[in-house]
């Protein structure tokens, strides 16, 4: 379906190519003529008071504007209709911010301080602010990577998460696997949240979806169900057909099984145990080790406070628990921002797990 948008479109009728801003820059469409620009963009932003990582819609900068508008017109004369006025074009910024200033630091500062660089003195082309890099360096010390004081130094822990090419808290989950029996499940997960969704929606075929994802969900929560998802998938004699027949995303699980092989390879180089278990309660409390700033509890309205930040938030309408079930406590990866907070990828977790899993919320770290 991709790949259709390069194709010449059928005699007397019009081609209408909807895209996301990876196709800003990246891909030129022969043959357009008329690009519609919404004026808005998709981005991850990381919210140091909070400590939470934040998918947002924001209003894209004059230079992307500018950028979009170069799409149409390529090999011939064409027009860009903007949805927003001169205005409100004139108030946005001028480029587009560098990520280093709005996306999570932490896995820059365990990089650097496995060189032996420490953040605070590194000279930046763009620094982070002082608040994001403060946020990072409590986050790493949370998850038992470095030793937090004036002078930081990186932890035998640290050094191991420092070679997985991941985010901190994906790092801390494998290394903590062998220890709670799961390695093999948690490097399955991991890999799958590497990737894009992997569930596919169809509006002509939308309740054959919804009943085809039904047969993965687990009563435990999102997670799981990717799990289950991600192990039939790999035990599957023909993949791509069995993919389509359950309206799944073949390329993502695909670009998972890849990932996996490749985590695998640097955990056994690690010396790292590939262990499995069937234990439910170890496999939430590996999450837990690593997603421990990620907890929300239920209020009486119905939604859910995060335990870091105190954010009020939704629980997002893809969760295997949307009105049917309500957990008191959850886990969640990934917070999305739009007209209201809500929570990705969720699973059902008690909050005294908390202080058993992460020695730091012991010695009394918020």
């Amino acid at each position: 379906m991709q790949l259709e948008c390069f194709l010449p479109g059928p005699s007397n009728m019009r081609k209408v190519v909807l895209a996301t801003n990876i196709a800003e820059t990246s891909i030129t469409i022969p043959g357009i003529r008329c690009v519609i620009d919404c004026g808005f963009v998709k981005e991850k932003l990381f919210n140091s008071v909070d400590g939470i990582d934040i998918l947002k819609a924001v209003r894209i900068s004059r230079a992307q504007a500018w950028q979009r508008t170069g799409r149409a017109g390529r090999d011939a004369p064409g027009v860009c209709y903007r949805a927003y006025t001169k205005s409100e074009m004139d108030s946005f910024l001028s480029s587009t911010q560098p990520e280093i200033l709005r996306a999570n630091p932490t896995s820059t500062v365990l990089q650097l301080l496995a060189m032996d660089i420490d953040c605070n003195n590194f000279d930046f082309l763009d620094a982070p602010l002082e608040e994001a890099l403060i946020s990072a360096y409590r986050s790493l010390d949370g998850l038992g990577a470095i030793e937090y004081g004036p002078i930081s130094h990186i932890t035998p822990l640290g050094r191991l998460m420092s070679q997985y090419p991941l985010d901190p808290k994906y790092s801390k989950l494998l290394t903590s696997a062998s220890k709670f029996g799961c390695m093999e499940e948690i490097l399955r997960l991991v890999s799958v949240l590497s990737s894009d969704n992997i569930f596919v929606s169809s509006n002509d075929k939308n309740e054959l979806a919804t009943l085809a994802h039904a047969k993965f969900h687990s009563k435990h929560g999102d997670h799981l169900t990717l799990l289950n998802v991600y192990n039939l998938f790999i035990k599957a004699e023909k993949p791509k057909v069995w993919c389509h027949d359950n309206f799944l995303n073949y390329r993502c699980l695909i670009y998972a099984r890849n990932v996996c092989r490749q985590l695998s390879e640097i955990s056994l180089r690690l010396g790292l145990t590939i262990n499995s278990s069937e234990n439910i309660e170890s496999f939430k409390k590996c999450l837990l080790s690593g997603f421990f700033e990620n907890v929300a509890i239920l209020q009486k309205d119905g939604s859910y406070l995060t335990c870091s930040g105190h954010l009020k938030a939704k629980m997002h309408p893809s969760s295997v628990f949307h009105l049917k079930y309500k957990p008191k406590c959850i886990l969640f990866t990934q917070m999305v921002q739009t007209d209201s907070n809500f929570l990705r990828q969720v699973t059902d977790v008690f909050i005294d797990w908390a202080k058993e899993v992460v020695p730091c919320l012991k010695n009394g770290l918020k």
